[in-house]
């Protein structure tokens, strides 16, 4: 298990929280749309992993038939208006308790290399929370009004880049830019400590 699995592991996990929310907001509400997006985003991540671990198995066809016929339909999107499509959750369910199963037993082999799983899930979480936030609190009174604003924004900040034509106006809102430029600028430096880390390896 490598610190790539650690991540899809935990966004495995984080997913099912996603799709808890969807219960409690309106269909028609930009929030919706935006965990929508999150939604896809996750499972365009699922499909990638699921063809990476496809590519690396020396047996393809038992590794679909075992878990990856598994990691293939919890892929698809379930943040839909498509009611049959809903159906796809209880994959999403399995293989949570797939991922958690594996992600202890590695944790507890490798604490080190789980630190900076951990931090990269941080930042996506930290980005996802930031995001909605800052799109509850600023959709009436900012230039932060629908899903894709709120992307948008999100994106330019975390990446510190602060194009300036999205920005939140409340006290909350600045709060939450600041803590989301912190989150970049950290997990730009925990990329560039495992990216040094495994240069390092290489020459040893």
């Amino acid at each position: 298990m490598s610190v790539s699995n650690i991540i899809i592991s935990l966004l495995s996990i984080f997913s099912i929280f996603l799709l808890s929310l969807t219960f409690f907001i309106s269909p028609e509400s930009e929030i919706y749309q935006l965990i929508s997006y999150f939604d896809f985003i996750l499972c365009f991540i699922f499909l990638i992993d699921f063809f990476t671990q496809l590519s690396r198995a020396e047996n393809k066809w038992k590794y679909f038939y075992t878990i990856g016929w598994l990691d293939l339909l919890s892929s698809i999107p379930v943040v839909n208006e498509f009611r049959f499509i809903r159906v796809f959750r209880v994959f999403r369910v399995l293989r949570i308790i797939k991922s958690t199963r594996l992600l202890i037993a590695f944790i507890r082999r490798n604490k080190a290399t789980s630190l900076y799983g951990f931090i990269v899930f941080t930042a996506f979480t930290t980005l996802v929370f930031t995001t909605t936030a800052v799109l509850y609190l600023e959709q009436d009174v900012g230039n932060i009004k629908t899903a894709e604003d709120a992307l948008w924004w999100s994106f330019v900040t975390i990446t510190t880049v602060g194009y300036g034509d999205y920005y939140p106006v409340t006290n909350s809102g600045k709060l939450l830019a600041s803590l989301l430029i912190f989150c970049g600028i950290a997990s730009f430096g925990a990329v560039i400590s495992y990216v040094n880390r495994i240069a390092v390896s290489f020459k040893d």
